[in-house]
């Protein structure tokens, strides 16, 4: 089901073959209704004034589609200038863009097939079809300007980050609440499993983004051929063909059931829309270098990536590094790698450092979301956020710097050192 669900999300046109089929229906309905009843003679609209009427609503139509569709352009071209080219599907994939192109080509469909029905009983009253027509001209009317509206807040870059990090942070709790619920994950492991050594590799058959894998009939799987695997790619990972999908233990010698492998592990050419936070924070990230670059030098709108991130990674701060899911019988069949502290840390924040590390305040936004962060961390991620802390500020000879830019770093650094219990290494760093 959610391959399915999944295909027909990443292709555009099939909502437009939705709704044509929905507003086809609808001209067909009209039609007949006015074709076999007798309360049409109520509402006196000949079979000329529909024509004339459906004509004009057509030309305004193609009008308003045309408008749309050169505004979809410029937005698409503003974002990937100001923003970042991965921005792009953002807009495109967005409900109102999608629905507002879809709405008006249902609509001249409607137009189109009412002309040509009305042409086959000329003497008839089409009463309910022209009171129809004019509702939904009206809709169309109303739907443009609030499409217009809609552009001039999407190409805001604050509305643009902040919806990307509601997007985010649901992923989060989404996929914390699942991890909460389900009965077949532990998060403690005995001797036995942790002495465990996977050996043994089964490469991808395919190229693209895993997107999805289905633990309940994976742990089926492996439980009846007794195998326990280790899967090191998260989600929505680009893998190549020949590359490791996951290490197995137990018999050396089996041979996995290509057909049951594919349908446990999804990969697709597009990134999947039951996506995690990893895409939208290297997106911040991206709009952060941008921000950065000399061409731009907007830091003030990397500033705000900076203490975005710091707020994504803080509802972070209680996620598991792996995860352990077990059998009915209750042992372990999957290990999943889902967060490494380390890792992410150097993947948001290495480039923001490499590009704003002559800019004090950008160096002081990191070290305030570095708190932030560790405010609800435990102390295995304070560790790691007061290491690359250090490697942060590496560059910086803090005692020589002037008392104005001092206050910058010193200020956030000795938060974070308290949040991290460095307060001996922060004063070992200024004295």
């Amino acid at each position: 089901m959610k391959k399915l669900i999944n295909f027909i999300q990443s292709k555009f046109y099939f909502k437009f073959i939705f709704y044509m089929f929905i507003f086809l229906g609808f001209s067909i309905l009209f039609y007949m209704i006015d074709k076999n009843s007798n309360l049409s003679t109520h509402l006196r609209f000949s079979q000329e004034f529909l024509e004339d009427f459906l004509i004009m609503m057509l030309a305004a139509i193609i009008t308003m589609v045309t408008i749309t569709f050169s505004i979809i352009m410029v937005v698409l071209t503003l974002y990937s200038g100001q923003f970042s080219p991965r921005t792009l599907n953002d807009f495109l994939q967005r409900k109102v863009s999608l629905n507002t192109l879809a709405y008006y080509i249902g609509v001249s469909i409607f137009s189109l097939v009412s002309l040509v029905l009305s042409e086959t009983k000329p003497n008839t009253l089409y009463s309910f079809t022209t009171l129809f027509a004019i509702i939904i001209f009206i809709l169309s009317l109303i739907l443009f300007a609030y499409f217009i509206h809609y552009v001039a807040k999407s190409v805001q870059i604050n509305v643009y980050i902040d919806k990307m990090v509601k997007e985010a942070v649901i992923n989060i709790e989404k996929q914390q609440k699942e991890i909460e619920e389900d009965t077949n994950i532990q998060f403690e492991r005995n001797v036995e499993d942790e002495e465990k050594e996977y050996k043994n590799e089964y490469t991808s058959k395919h190229t693209g983004y895993l997107i999805d894998i289905n633990k309940t009939k994976l742990l089926n799987y492996l439980q009846e051929n007794d195998l326990s695997i280790t899967v090191n790619i998260p989600l929505n990972e680009h893998i190549y063909e020949g590359d490791i999908l996951f290490k197995y233990q137990g018999n050396s010698s089996f041979n996995f059931d290509d057909d049951v492998i594919n349908a446990c592990f999804t990969i697709s050419d597009e990134i999947g829309s039951f996506s995690e936070y990893r895409e939208k924070t290297m997106k911040l990230v991206e709009i952060a270098v941008r921000a950065l670059s000399p061409g731009t030098n907007d830091p003030f709108t990397a500033q705000i990536c900076i203490q975005q991130l710091g707020f994504i990674f803080m509802k972070l701060s209680d996620n598991y590094y792996s995860l352990y899911y077990h059998d009915d019988s209750g042992k372990e069949r999957i290990m999943i790698k889902t967060l490494n502290y380390k890792d992410l840390l150097y993947d948001h924040f290495y480039q923001i450092y490499l590009y704003g590390k002559g800019d004090l305040t950008i160096i002081s936004a990191l070290l305030k979301a570095f708190t932030r962060i560790a405010g609800q961390s435990n102390q295995d991620m304070k560790d790691s956020l007061w290491d690359f802390a250090e490697y942060v500020i590496k560059d910086i000879d803090i005692k020589q710097l002037h008392v104005f830019d001092s206050r910058e770093v010193k200020i956030p650094l000795k938060d974070l050192a308290y949040q991290c219990r460095k307060l001996e290494k922060y004063k070992s760093m200024i004295e």
